[in-house]
């Protein structure tokens, strides 16, 4: 058996006062998958992001990244396997201003341990990948919000992460924006990028192959489209 590329495992996250934000959740997304984890507001989508992302710490469960096991790791060890197995996608872009897209997207590999000289390299490759090669020098500000979206994407693979995860990359963008950058993500699904969308929008969570939804903290459906399966939901 393969090893997953994100695994949880009866992770629960409390927050004070005893509100269980996740309860009780076991998933595991394979590499090379391209799902969407689907909930309305409050059903514990971005507390999922975050455990999945190792950027918060279970109350109770295990968080496995590529086979890793996060419970023993320091905050730096930590770090360090999620800045060279994770790429992050947000709907605000997290871009700086004032500098080029070239440059926002160099911003990943600062402490990835790839040298210097290597680095532009890289990031133009990156840019190159999302269909942003002729706006390279173009500082973030003069991007529309589709070209600001895409450089947020190519920072995210251009460390050739293990997985990508999005929240709500389509939520601040137009309809055609939207249709462009989710053409995109499937399209490095189809590369061979292992992708989860974060999202709200049920007919956007309908196209893609997998669909997981959230309530309650808990996953009541996990249904994968292409295999005409709906999966056991663990209890």
């Amino acid at each position: 058996m393969t090893t997953p590329a994100l695994e949880l495992e009866h992770v629960s996250r409390i927050h004070p006062g005893g509100v269980a934000a996740l309860d009780d959740v076991s998933l595991r997304i394979d590499a090379g998958e391209l799902a969407a984890i689907v909930g309305r507001s409050g059903a514990g989508k971005s507390t999922l992001l975050n455990v999945l992302g190792t950027l918060d710490r279970p109350t109770s469960g295990v968080v496995r990244i590529g086979g890793v096991d996060t419970r023993e790791l320091t905050d730096r060890a930590l770090s360090d396997v999620r800045g060279s197995s994770i790429g992050f996608v947000f709907q605000g872009f997290h871009l700086t201003d004032g500098v080029t897209a070239e440059q926002n997207v160099v911003t990943a590999l600062l402490y990835s341990g790839v040298p210097r000289r290597e680095r532009r390299d890289l990031a133009c490759a990156a840019l190159e990948r999302v269909g942003l090669g002729h706006r390279i020098g173009h500082a973030a500000q003069d991007l529309s919000g589709g070209e600001r979206q895409r450089v947020a994407i190519a920072r995210a693979i251009v460390t050739d992460p293990l997985v990508v995860l999005a929240d709500e990359p389509t939520g601040a963008l137009d309809t055609a924006n939207g249709e462009r950058v989710l053409g995109l993500l499937e399209r490095l699904h189809d590369e061979g990028t292992t992708v989860v969308v974060i999202t709200h929008d049920t007919e956007l969570a309908a196209r893609l192959p997998r669909r997981i939804e959230l309530r309650d903290g808990r996953i009541i459906t996990d249904t994968d489209i292409d295999a005409h399966t709906e999966r056991m939901a663990h209890a």
